[in-house]
């Protein structure tokens, strides 16, 4: 057992492997609480990009995404592992609103330099809405964290008000 795949004593959570090296490197996305605020280009939690030739070592440090969209006003992070496409590196990720409801975004990636956004929906793509969704040991929380494409039909599964694990289901070429 070599412990954490990213160690230290920073608060770094959402930490997510590409399934497929790019460039001869290892790749993970990641949210640093740390890697915000004064001296940062973004205020809250954002997700970072970091390589590693070893899986054991990580640097390169790149901010991918910051809060945007007033629906992820909070903080954002990963969700699901990138699925590679003919368009790009298609990922779900989750933001936090200020009334700390959780959603679900998507967004694409360029193939060759994941630091490169290349699509990133506006609106929430899964929010709570249903009870089980909504009452549970953390209210109001969708969070995505696997993924699989069967199909053309997308298989997102996700914890719900940390109390159940759900399944949503969608086109993926509509998705695209």
């Amino acid at each position: 057992r070599l412990g954490p795949i990213v160690g230290g004593d920073v608060d770094n959570r959402d930490v997510i492997l590409f399934p497929e090296r790019i460039n001869d490197s290892y790749l993970i996305m990641h949210r640093p609480d740390s890697l915000c605020g004064s001296g940062y280009s973004n205020e809250n939690p954002g997700i970072w990009l970091s390589w590693s030739r070893d899986l054991t070592t990580w640097g390169d440090n790149h901010l991918l995404a910051a809060s945007v969209f007033s629906w992820e006003q909070k903080k954002i992070g990963g969700g699901t592992p990138p699925i590679k496409t003919e368009a790009g590196w298609f990922t779900i990720y989750h933001g936090v609103d200020d009334c700390h409801i959780y959603r679900a975004g998507m967004m694409l990636l360029d193939l060759d330099d994941p630091r490169r956004i290349i699509a990133r929906h506006p609106e929430a793509i899964l929010e709570p809405e249903r009870d089980f969704e909504q009452e549970g040991i953390f209210p109001n929380v969708v969070f995505p964290t696997g993924n699989v494409v069967v199909d053309d039909q997308l298989y997102v599964y996700y914890g719900a008000a940390d109390r159940v694990c759900c399944l949503a289901t969608a086109d993926f070429s509509v998705l695209l």
